[in-house]
């Protein structure tokens, strides 16, 4: 019996995922994707705040799920994990926009404190194409609603590359050429929407 992560990958690499508030889609590349089932990469989650100031800014915590002080006003709570799909993609969902916060919340809850009796394995989600609709005074707020499946072992095509982030020290930020151009090219293809309004 085959199981939902035993394809091969024909092509390897992360790119970028986000949910689009208001018309309740997944969009990785300027594209719309589906998400049907999705693993959960419990070494790269990070937890902190994020702001768009002309540029991304994150500030993380050095421990996962650990709350740290709001560096200054307009930052907003967010996150980052890698995330690989039953169709054999690979995503960095990393976000600070309200409604996918509240949606990573609901999925760690399920698995947080089971990382450490699961070490090798990943969480397995199934994207239950339903949102939770919090209503704000400006816009409602749907959230991408997820189903735990439970723990199962790391395929091997889920690996992260280690070009993956820019490298930070000393206040300089460094990165692969490939990295830069990817980064630019994102910034280029999108414009500012609900998403990236802070509240």
């Amino acid at each position: 019996m085959s199981t939902i992560f035993e394809n091969d990958v024909s092509e390897t690499g992360t790119s970028f995922i986000m949910h689009k508030n208001a018309d309740k889609t997944w969009n990785a590349g300027g594209e719309v994707v589906g998400l049907d089932k999705i693993m959960i990469c419990p070494d790269t989650i990070k937890t902190g705040w994020g702001m768009w100031n002309g540029t991304y800014e994150t500030k993380y915590s050095d421990v996962p799920f650990v709350k740290i002080p709001k560096p200054e006003e307009g930052f907003k709570e967010a996150f980052s994990m890698n995330i690989y799909t039953n169709d054999n993609k690979q995503y960095l969902w990393s976000r600070f926009s309200f409604g996918e916060y509240q949606a990573f919340k609901k999925l760690a809850v399920e698995f947080y404190k089971d990382i450490e009796a699961n070490k090798g394995k990943v969480p397995v989600f199934e994207y239950t194409n339903t949102h939770e609709v919090i209503e704000l005074k400006a816009l409602n707020i749907n959230v991408p609603l997820f189903k735990f499946l439970g723990w199962k072992d790391r395929p091997a095509d889920f690996v992260v590359p280690v070009w993956e982030e820019p490298m930070i020290a000393d206040g300089e930020v460094s990165m692969s050429e490939k990295v830069a151009a990817a980064t630019q090219a994102q910034i280029d293809r999108q414009e500012l929407t609900d998403d990236d309004i802070p509240f």
